[in-house]
Protein backbone atom coordinates (compact mmCIF):
# COMPACT_ATOMS: atom_id res chain seq x y z
CA UNK A 1 0.00 0.00 0.00
CA UNK A 2 1.12 3.65 -0.06
CA UNK A 3 1.39 4.91 3.11
CA UNK A 4 2.28 8.21 3.99
CA UNK A 5 6.06 7.95 4.27
CA UNK A 6 8.19 10.45 4.79
CA UNK A 7 11.03 8.43 5.84
CA UNK A 8 13.47 9.45 2.27
CA UNK A 9 14.43 12.21 5.35
CA UNK A 10 15.86 9.85 7.44
CA UNK A 11 19.51 8.89 7.60
CA UNK A 12 20.97 5.42 6.47
CA UNK A 13 22.09 4.99 10.53
CA UNK A 14 19.44 6.25 13.44
CA UNK A 15 19.57 5.42 16.84
CA UNK A 16 16.73 6.37 19.45
CA UNK A 17 15.05 4.74 22.68
CA UNK A 18 11.57 3.73 23.54
CA UNK A 19 11.08 6.47 26.48
CA UNK A 20 10.44 4.33 29.92
CA UNK A 21 13.36 5.15 32.25
CA UNK A 22 13.37 4.47 35.68
CA UNK A 23 14.64 8.07 36.65
CA UNK A 24 13.11 10.14 39.81
CA UNK A 25 15.01 12.64 38.62
CA UNK A 26 13.66 14.35 35.63
CA UNK A 27 16.56 16.69 34.92
CA UNK A 28 19.39 13.61 35.23
CA UNK A 29 16.93 11.49 32.84
CA UNK A 30 16.98 14.13 30.12
CA UNK A 31 20.50 15.25 30.56
CA UNK A 32 21.04 11.72 29.70
CA UNK A 33 18.92 11.53 26.33
CA UNK A 34 20.63 14.75 25.36
CA UNK A 35 24.21 13.79 26.08
CA UNK A 36 23.39 9.90 24.73
CA UNK A 37 21.23 10.33 21.49
CA UNK A 38 22.41 13.02 19.06
CA UNK A 39 20.63 12.17 15.82
CA UNK A 40 17.25 11.62 17.49
CA UNK A 41 16.81 12.32 21.47
CA UNK A 42 13.49 10.75 22.57
CA UNK A 43 10.85 12.28 25.30
CA UNK A 44 11.34 10.97 28.36
CA UNK A 45 8.70 8.49 30.50
CA UNK A 46 9.34 8.68 34.49
CA UNK A 47 6.25 6.54 35.84
CA UNK A 48 8.71 5.90 39.02
CA UNK A 49 8.92 9.31 39.74
CA UNK A 50 4.63 9.89 39.53
CA UNK A 51 2.75 7.43 38.53
CA UNK A 52 0.90 10.06 36.06
CA UNK A 53 3.67 9.19 33.63
CA UNK A 54 2.16 5.25 33.88
CA UNK A 55 1.17 4.88 30.01
CA UNK A 56 -1.98 4.15 30.54
CA UNK A 57 -2.71 7.43 32.63
CA UNK A 58 0.09 10.00 31.26
CA UNK A 59 -1.95 10.68 28.11
CA UNK A 60 -5.54 10.40 29.47
CA UNK A 61 -5.29 13.80 30.61
CA UNK A 62 -8.12 16.07 29.74
CA UNK A 63 -10.52 12.52 28.50
CA UNK A 64 -14.42 12.66 29.02
CA UNK A 65 -14.78 10.37 31.85
CA UNK A 66 -11.28 9.16 32.79
CA UNK A 67 -11.15 8.74 36.33
CA UNK A 68 -7.94 8.64 38.12
CA UNK A 69 -7.43 6.70 42.03
CA UNK A 70 -4.04 7.34 42.27
CA UNK A 71 -3.37 6.30 46.01
CA UNK A 72 -4.77 2.78 44.62
CA UNK A 73 -3.95 3.45 40.92
CA UNK A 74 -6.94 2.46 39.52
CA UNK A 75 -8.24 4.00 36.04
CA UNK A 76 -11.07 3.70 34.72
CA UNK A 77 -13.59 5.70 31.91
CA UNK A 78 -16.71 6.40 33.69
CA UNK A 79 -19.53 5.59 30.56
CA UNK A 80 -22.59 6.87 32.48
CA UNK A 81 -24.76 9.95 31.41
CA UNK A 82 -23.34 12.01 33.38
CA UNK A 83 -19.88 12.20 31.11
CA UNK A 84 -21.80 13.26 28.23
CA UNK A 85 -21.86 16.94 28.05
CA UNK A 86 -17.48 15.86 28.39
CA UNK A 87 -17.90 13.54 25.15
CA UNK A 88 -19.56 16.08 23.15
CA UNK A 89 -16.96 18.71 24.13
CA UNK A 90 -14.42 16.55 23.22
CA UNK A 91 -15.61 16.02 19.46
CA UNK A 92 -16.36 19.76 19.11
CA UNK A 93 -12.66 20.22 19.96
CA UNK A 94 -11.56 17.13 18.24
CA UNK A 95 -13.07 18.60 14.78
CA UNK A 96 -11.39 22.12 15.30
CA UNK A 97 -8.35 20.66 15.58
CA UNK A 98 -8.50 18.01 12.30
CA UNK A 99 -9.41 21.54 10.48
CA UNK A 100 -6.18 23.25 11.60
CA UNK A 101 -6.58 24.48 14.86
CA UNK A 102 -3.96 23.87 17.71
CA UNK A 103 -4.13 20.89 20.01
CA UNK A 104 -3.59 22.70 23.52
CA UNK A 105 -7.01 21.36 24.33
CA UNK A 106 -4.92 18.33 24.74
CA UNK A 107 -1.76 19.04 26.41
CA UNK A 108 0.25 17.39 28.81
CA UNK A 109 0.18 19.17 31.90
CA UNK A 110 3.68 19.05 34.31
CA UNK A 111 1.93 17.02 36.47
CA UNK A 112 1.75 14.26 33.55
CA UNK A 113 5.09 14.52 32.04
CA UNK A 114 7.74 16.87 34.11
CA UNK A 115 10.45 15.43 31.69
CA UNK A 116 8.57 16.37 28.51
CA UNK A 117 8.25 20.13 30.26
CA UNK A 118 12.08 20.08 30.79
CA UNK A 119 12.83 18.73 27.85
CA UNK A 120 11.15 21.27 26.08
CA UNK A 121 13.04 23.71 27.66
CA UNK A 122 16.38 22.84 27.62
CA UNK A 123 15.63 22.20 23.25
CA UNK A 124 14.58 26.04 23.88
CA UNK A 125 17.71 27.40 25.64
CA UNK A 126 19.92 25.15 23.13
CA UNK A 127 18.46 27.86 20.45
CA UNK A 128 19.22 24.60 17.72
CA UNK A 129 17.24 22.81 15.68
CA UNK A 130 18.02 18.93 15.50
CA UNK A 131 17.76 16.80 13.07
CA UNK A 132 15.25 14.40 14.43
CA UNK A 133 13.32 14.52 17.92
CA UNK A 134 10.88 11.62 18.78
CA UNK A 135 8.08 11.23 21.02
CA UNK A 136 5.82 8.35 21.87
CA UNK A 137 2.14 7.67 23.03
CA UNK A 138 0.61 4.72 24.39
CA UNK A 139 -0.86 2.84 21.47
CA UNK A 140 -4.70 3.19 20.56
CA UNK A 141 -5.21 -0.89 20.73
CA UNK A 142 -3.26 -1.21 23.88
CA UNK A 143 -4.97 1.95 25.41
CA UNK A 144 -8.70 0.68 24.77
CA UNK A 145 -7.75 -2.87 25.61
CA UNK A 146 -6.20 -2.33 28.97
CA UNK A 147 -8.47 0.68 30.33
CA UNK A 148 -11.88 -0.29 31.35
CA UNK A 149 -14.82 1.00 32.13
CA UNK A 150 -16.53 0.83 35.38
CA UNK A 151 -17.92 -1.99 35.07
CA UNK A 152 -14.46 -3.61 34.31
CA UNK A 153 -14.88 -4.17 30.55
CA UNK A 154 -12.15 -3.06 27.96
CA UNK A 155 -13.30 0.28 27.09
CA UNK A 156 -12.48 -0.93 23.23
CA UNK A 157 -16.30 -2.81 23.63
CA UNK A 158 -18.17 0.23 24.40
CA UNK A 159 -19.51 2.04 21.17
CA UNK A 160 -19.07 5.28 22.06
CA UNK A 161 -15.80 5.44 24.21
CA UNK A 162 -13.45 3.17 21.93
CA UNK A 163 -13.76 5.87 19.69
CA UNK A 164 -12.95 8.83 22.42
CA UNK A 165 -10.08 6.20 23.49
CA UNK A 166 -8.43 5.94 20.10
CA UNK A 167 -9.18 9.69 18.99
CA UNK A 168 -7.47 10.60 22.19
CA UNK A 169 -3.98 9.10 21.68
CA UNK A 170 -4.19 10.59 18.30
CA UNK A 171 -4.79 14.09 19.73
CA UNK A 172 -1.79 13.36 22.45
CA UNK A 173 0.66 12.59 19.77
CA UNK A 174 -0.59 15.99 17.39
CA UNK A 175 -0.14 18.52 20.53
CA UNK A 176 3.71 16.69 21.19
CA UNK A 177 4.29 16.88 17.28
CA UNK A 178 3.13 20.47 17.42
CA UNK A 179 5.63 21.20 20.52
CA UNK A 180 8.72 19.47 19.19
CA UNK A 181 8.55 20.89 15.86
CA UNK A 182 10.23 24.04 16.30
CA UNK A 183 13.12 22.32 17.56
CA UNK A 184 13.30 19.76 14.84
CA UNK A 185 13.66 19.22 11.04
CA UNK A 186 11.74 16.17 11.25
CA UNK A 187 9.68 14.54 14.78
CA UNK A 188 9.47 10.66 14.91
CA UNK A 189 6.05 10.26 16.40
CA UNK A 190 5.98 6.13 18.10
CA UNK A 191 2.83 4.18 18.88
CA UNK A 192 3.55 1.94 22.01
CA UNK A 193 1.67 -1.10 21.43
CA UNK A 194 2.51 -4.38 23.66
CA UNK A 195 -0.21 -5.62 23.85
CA UNK A 196 -0.54 -6.63 20.34
CA UNK A 197 2.14 -9.44 21.66
CA UNK A 198 -0.99 -11.01 22.37
CA UNK A 199 -3.08 -10.97 19.23
CA UNK A 200 -5.03 -13.71 18.75
CA UNK A 201 -5.03 -14.56 22.15
CA UNK A 202 -8.68 -14.33 24.49
CA UNK A 203 -7.33 -10.89 25.08
CA UNK A 204 -8.17 -9.57 21.44
CA UNK A 205 -11.39 -12.24 21.81
CA UNK A 206 -13.71 -10.01 18.96
CA UNK A 207 -10.57 -8.04 17.89
CA UNK A 208 -10.81 -8.31 13.80
CA UNK A 209 -7.45 -7.59 11.84
CA UNK A 210 -9.88 -5.25 10.32
CA UNK A 211 -10.25 -3.22 13.75
CA UNK A 212 -6.63 -3.55 14.12
CA UNK A 213 -5.43 -2.04 11.20
CA UNK A 214 -8.43 0.79 11.25
CA UNK A 215 -7.51 1.68 15.05
CA UNK A 216 -3.92 2.20 14.04
CA UNK A 217 -4.39 3.94 10.38
CA UNK A 218 -6.60 6.28 12.48
CA UNK A 219 -3.96 7.87 14.98
CA UNK A 220 -1.25 7.32 12.49
CA UNK A 221 -2.89 9.71 9.91
CA UNK A 222 -3.63 12.11 12.89
CA UNK A 223 0.12 12.41 13.48
CA UNK A 224 0.99 12.08 9.96
CA UNK A 225 -1.38 14.82 9.08
CA UNK A 226 0.68 16.97 12.30
CA UNK A 227 3.54 16.55 10.34
CA UNK A 228 5.22 13.03 12.10
CA UNK A 229 6.85 10.27 10.73
CA UNK A 230 5.35 7.77 12.46
CA UNK A 231 6.43 4.23 13.80
CA UNK A 232 4.50 1.54 15.71
CA UNK A 233 6.33 -0.15 18.93
CA UNK A 234 5.62 -3.97 19.81
CA UNK A 235 8.05 -5.81 22.70
CA UNK A 236 7.37 -9.39 21.53
CA UNK A 237 5.59 -11.19 18.71
CA UNK A 238 2.91 -10.39 16.93
CA UNK A 239 1.52 -10.75 13.51
CA UNK A 240 3.99 -8.60 12.61
CA UNK A 241 2.19 -8.42 8.36
CA UNK A 242 -1.22 -6.31 10.17
CA UNK A 243 1.54 -4.08 11.08
CA UNK A 244 3.07 -3.80 7.62
CA UNK A 245 -0.64 -3.48 6.32
CA UNK A 246 -1.05 -0.05 7.86
CA UNK A 247 0.20 3.34 7.06
CA UNK A 248 2.75 3.23 9.50
CA UNK A 249 6.07 4.64 8.62
CA UNK A 250 8.53 2.62 11.08
CA UNK A 251 7.80 -0.82 12.57
CA UNK A 252 10.08 -0.98 15.63
CA UNK A 253 10.53 -4.65 16.84
CA UNK A 254 12.31 -6.39 19.35
CA UNK A 255 15.64 -8.17 17.65
CA UNK A 256 16.98 -9.20 20.46
CA UNK A 257 14.22 -12.22 21.37
CA UNK A 258 11.95 -11.75 18.62
CA UNK A 259 13.49 -11.18 15.51
CA UNK A 260 12.76 -15.11 13.94
CA UNK A 261 9.16 -14.15 14.31
CA UNK A 262 9.59 -11.32 11.68
CA UNK A 263 11.13 -13.64 9.88
CA UNK A 264 8.63 -15.51 8.63
CA UNK A 265 6.99 -12.80 6.64
CA UNK A 266 9.49 -12.22 3.94
CA UNK A 267 6.86 -11.06 1.34
CA UNK A 268 4.99 -8.08 2.89
CA UNK A 269 8.29 -7.70 4.65
CA UNK A 270 9.71 -6.71 1.19
CA UNK A 271 6.63 -5.01 0.11
CA UNK A 272 6.56 -2.88 3.72
CA UNK A 273 10.25 -1.63 2.77
CA UNK A 274 9.80 -1.45 -0.84
CA UNK A 275 7.12 1.36 -0.23
CA UNK A 276 9.53 2.96 1.97
CA UNK A 277 8.52 1.56 5.59
CA UNK A 278 12.07 1.12 7.95
CA UNK A 279 12.54 -1.34 10.53
CA UNK A 280 13.49 -0.11 13.31
CA UNK A 281 16.16 -2.97 15.70
CA UNK A 282 15.49 -3.29 18.93
CA UNK A 283 18.62 -4.33 19.01
CA UNK A 284 19.93 -3.55 22.44
CA UNK A 285 18.82 -5.45 25.14
CA UNK A 286 16.56 -3.88 28.11
CA UNK A 287 17.01 -6.45 30.93
CA UNK A 288 19.87 -8.02 32.97
CA UNK A 289 21.74 -9.36 29.70
CA UNK A 290 22.45 -5.50 29.35
CA UNK A 291 25.65 -5.96 32.36
CA UNK A 292 27.15 -8.41 29.54
CA UNK A 293 26.52 -6.34 26.57
CA UNK A 294 28.99 -4.17 24.25
CA UNK A 295 28.81 -2.22 20.89
CA UNK A 296 30.33 -5.14 19.40
CA UNK A 297 27.48 -7.60 21.18
CA UNK A 298 25.29 -5.32 19.08
CA UNK A 299 26.97 -4.77 15.55
CA UNK A 300 27.12 -8.52 15.88
CA UNK A 301 23.00 -8.89 16.59
CA UNK A 302 22.43 -6.65 13.70
CA UNK A 303 24.71 -8.57 11.22
CA UNK A 304 23.24 -11.58 12.02
CA UNK A 305 19.32 -10.13 11.86
CA UNK A 306 20.30 -9.09 8.45
CA UNK A 307 21.97 -12.28 7.52
CA UNK A 308 18.66 -13.70 8.62
CA UNK A 309 15.94 -11.80 6.43
CA UNK A 310 18.51 -12.26 3.49
CA UNK A 311 18.42 -16.08 3.50
CA UNK A 312 14.75 -15.27 3.31
CA UNK A 313 14.87 -13.51 0.28
CA UNK A 314 14.74 -9.82 1.65
CA UNK A 315 17.23 -8.10 -0.53
CA UNK A 316 19.62 -6.14 1.55
CA UNK A 317 19.61 -3.05 -0.72
CA UNK A 318 16.31 -2.52 1.09
CA UNK A 319 17.50 -3.38 4.40
CA UNK A 320 19.96 -1.12 4.62
CA UNK A 321 18.21 2.35 2.91
CA UNK A 322 17.48 3.24 6.55
CA UNK A 323 18.26 1.80 9.68
CA UNK A 324 17.18 2.47 13.18
CA UNK A 325 18.40 1.07 16.02
CA UNK A 326 16.68 1.05 19.81
CA UNK A 327 16.64 -0.71 22.77
CA UNK A 328 14.60 -3.75 22.77
CA UNK A 329 12.02 -1.98 25.13
CA UNK A 330 11.82 0.77 27.98
CA UNK A 331 14.40 0.59 30.47
CA UNK A 332 12.55 1.43 33.55
CA UNK A 333 12.56 -1.72 34.68
CA UNK A 334 16.25 -1.23 34.91
CA UNK A 335 18.82 0.60 37.53
CA UNK A 336 20.09 4.05 36.57
CA UNK A 337 23.12 2.16 35.72
CA UNK A 338 22.00 -0.76 33.83
CA UNK A 339 20.18 2.53 31.97
CA UNK A 340 23.36 4.49 32.00
CA UNK A 341 25.07 1.87 30.38
CA UNK A 342 21.77 0.85 27.08
CA UNK A 343 22.43 4.65 26.77
CA UNK A 344 26.44 4.36 26.01
CA UNK A 345 26.14 1.40 23.91
CA UNK A 346 23.41 3.69 22.06
CA UNK A 347 26.04 6.27 21.77
CA UNK A 348 28.75 3.90 20.60
CA UNK A 349 26.42 3.26 17.19
CA UNK A 350 25.35 6.66 16.93
CA UNK A 351 28.96 7.85 16.41
CA UNK A 352 30.12 4.76 14.28
CA UNK A 353 30.08 5.04 10.50
CA UNK A 354 26.90 2.82 9.27
CA UNK A 355 29.38 1.30 6.59
CA UNK A 356 31.91 -0.14 9.36
CA UNK A 357 29.11 -1.96 11.44
CA UNK A 358 28.61 -4.78 9.04
CA UNK A 359 31.96 -4.74 7.37
CA UNK A 360 33.72 -8.19 8.82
Amino acid sequence: MAGNSTTKALPKLLTTAIGSMPHTDAEAAVNLILNSLKTAPHLPQLSRRDPREQMWIQYSEKLPGFEVDLENLKYYFDTSDQSSGAVEKFYEEYLEIIEGSRSEAFKIGEDYGLGIKLFIERLIGDHFKRPFLKAQVTGPLSFALSVTDEHGKPIFYHPIFKDVAIKGMGLKAMWLVEKLKPFAENVILFFDEPSLSAYGSSAFLGVSSSDVIESLNDVFSMASSAGAITGVHCCGNTDWSLLMQTAVDIINFDAVDYLESLAIYPEQLSNFLARGGVLAWGAVPNDSRINQESADLTFWRLRRGLSVLEEKGITRELLLRHMIISPACGCSSLTIEETEKVYTILSQIDETKFENIFND
